[in-house]
């Protein structure tokens, strides 16, 4: 009896042990995020209030009229929140990629969702499934993986949303309406677990796409009014949570995008224009004031260049007699270092240094100064005041001028002389091979990472004073007075495609090839005008959001994640870490 109770035992827990193994190997298969670690649901220390966020998400509302609207509820938020009416979304306005935007602190440039399927296109090149290319997890995924939140909710009535993004999510919930998102996000918002809640109401989108995206337009003034509304009940059910003294929000309340007239998707600065507010019981009110701003994209190396082939450049030699100008705008991002290198910025040129035939400005290595080449077979330099600066606008500008029979040279930097005339007369500059190029050249000794802007070249001589304006100006403008003489014109502000184009009318088609990139971005721009000392000034963009979320639950962020949006909530720690 004894061995037959024992067999019997044994077999009992030898299926017990299969059905055991079998069960955590079908949870492992389901598993759809990463383990977080475990988290002690004992009480917290009341002196150390827990963190949570609700993040609000509304598509399709357009920052300069919902401040025109002025809604209640939002309005009321204002007095303690950081916020900014003139943000913007991504360069490729579509709702699938400014929520990715939102989700990953990544751009579209670098996850390259760009329709509403949220997966990234196939471009008929076969690397679309390669294992270098990098997915960008979501916060979701990030902040469940650093154990810093026990739950997550996203609500929203839009399926593909849903299924891409919030899937990651505990509770990924689908419902019907705005309405139903609403009264939804109440219940979740009494849970004592949930620790982030993401909300998206569409109805000011459906609103815009069929009536028209303005203030002016009552359909949509209703719209953003009855979401206003929703806001301000998830706000009352935070504040009348139990455990509320005990805990510390940051709600996020946003737009996916903006729009005109009844569309979103052709990249105009009205149908990226957001609004962001981030609320805090503990925040003073603060209006951030948006820097200007300026789509580019960075020249990084010899075969990420922009050029106008030879062929087609040949106006842009200034010969023997002609008078001449040539200036842009360029951003340093690196620089070459070393006693004998350099890096060609900008030229219409032969070779960088050995019998050059043409023109080219360039950064000098070892005085880290800019620097001007003008060449004939022989080279006449001419050298900036001072060294460049990284992340710092320049203006850098040469005129081929004619004055009592002779003929000058002269450079400037930031619309000023770098030093006085040259005498070159007699000398012819330029010839048939030379491309135009913005970027290193093949013979350049080094390279930097840098952003070139407004490219003009005019076949006369500008006067001191219209150089000295063009280092605070923005895009011309047949307004200015020497339009009539702009050879050539590239703003380099295109913000997707492959071409910087000529805007001059003189030069139709002499566009600009851009090669081996199209990562568009979005970067402050240069401004003579100092902004006001006493308030927050930033590029506010949707990418921003995920990083502020982050830092909230003090989760650090890896360079290896490829965040791109910044981190700006820490300034203002004075005000609710006391």
């Amino acid at each position: 009896m004894r061995r037959i109770f024992k067999s019997l035992s044994y077999r009992t827990f030898a299926t017990a042990l299969v059905v055991v193994v079998l069960t955590l190997i079908c949870l492992q298969g389901c598993k759809r995020y990463y383990d977080p670690p475990y988290i002690n649901e004992e009480p917290q220390n009341v002196a150390k209030k827990r963190r949570k966020v609700l993040l609000v998400v509304i598509d399709g509302a357009v920052g300069i009229d919902v401040k025109r609207i002025a809604p209640p509820k939002i309005t009321a938020m204002l007095a303690n929140s950081k916020y900014s009416w003139d943000g913007l979304s991504d360069i490729i306005p579509t709702d699938a990629g400014n929520w990715k935007n939102i989700m990953t602190g990544v751009g579209t440039s670098k996850h390259e969702i760009i329709d509403e399927s949220f997966d990234v296109p196939d471009l008929g090149d076969g690397h679309e499934h390669d294992a270098g290319n990098p997915t960008y997890p979501s916060l979701i995924e990030r902040l469940q993986a650093s154990g810093k939140i026990r739950k997550s909710v996203g609500i929203t009535s839009w399926a593909a949303l849903n299924n891409k993004l919030f899937i990651y999510g505990d509770e990924p919930i689908q419902v019907g309406s705005d309405l139903a998102a609403k009264d939804t996000a109440v219940v979740k918002l009494k849970s004592i677990t949930d620790d982030l809640v993401i909300v998206n109401f569409n109805e000011v989108n459906k609103a815009g796409l069929s009536y028209g995206y303005s203030a002016d337009v009552p359909e949509y003034k209703a719209a953003v009014l009855a979401t206003d509304g929703y806001i301000g009940e998830l706000l009352e059910t935070i504040k009348a949570r139990k455990t509320y003294k005990s805990e510390e929000w940051l709600v996020v309340v946003t737009s996916t995008h903006g729009g005109l007239n009844k569309g979103f998707t052709s990249g105009n600065k009205r149908e990226r224009n957001i609004f962001t507010l981030y609320y805090c019981e503990g925040f003073k009110g603060e209006e951030i004031v948006s820097l200007p701003v300026t789509d580019a994209i960075t020249l990084t190396n010899k075969t990420t260049v922009a050029t106008l082939p030879a062929v087609d450049a040949s106006i842009y030699n200034p010969g023997k007699t002609a008078d001449f100008t040539v200036q842009f705008k360029v951003f340093l991002k690196t620089k070459q270092s070393g006693t004998t290198s350099h890096s060609v910025l900008l030229s219409k040129i032969s070779h960088a240094y050995s019998s050059s035939n043409g023109w080219e400005f360039m950064v000098d290595a070892s005085s880290q100064k800019f620097r001007l080449i003008l060449g004939d077979g022989t080279l006449t330099f001419f050298y900036g005041p001072s060294s460049s600066e990284l992340n710092v606008w320049y203006t850098l500008a040469f005129k081929i001028f004619t004055k009592e029979g002779k003929r000058y040279g002269q450079f400037f930097v930031n619309g000023i002389p770098a030093a006085a005339p040259t005498d070159i007369t007699g000398r012819t500059f330029g010839n048939a091979t030379g491309d135009l190029v913005a970027g290193p050249i093949a013979s350049s000794l080094g390279v930097c990472s840098e952003v070139v802007s407004n490219v003009a070249i005019y076949n006369t001589a500008l006067s001191d004073a219209a150089i000295a304006d063009f280092a605070c100006q923005n895009e011309l403008t047949n307004a200015d007075p020497y339009y009539p003489n702009l050879i050539g014109y590239w703003p380099c502000s295109e913000g997707t495609g492959t071409f910087f184009v000529n805007k001059s009318p003189l030069a139709v088609g002499k566009n600009m090839v851009i090669t081996n990139t199209t990562a568009w971005s979005t970067m402050s721009r240069w401004s003579c005008t100092p902004p006001p000392a006493d308030r927050t000034n930033l590029v506010v963009q949707n990418i921003d959001i995920a990083p502020q979320i982050y830092y909230w639950y003090g989760v650090n962020i890896p360079d290896n994640w490829g965040v791109e949006g910044k981190v700006f909530l820490e300034r203002f720690e004075s005000e609710f870490i006391k």
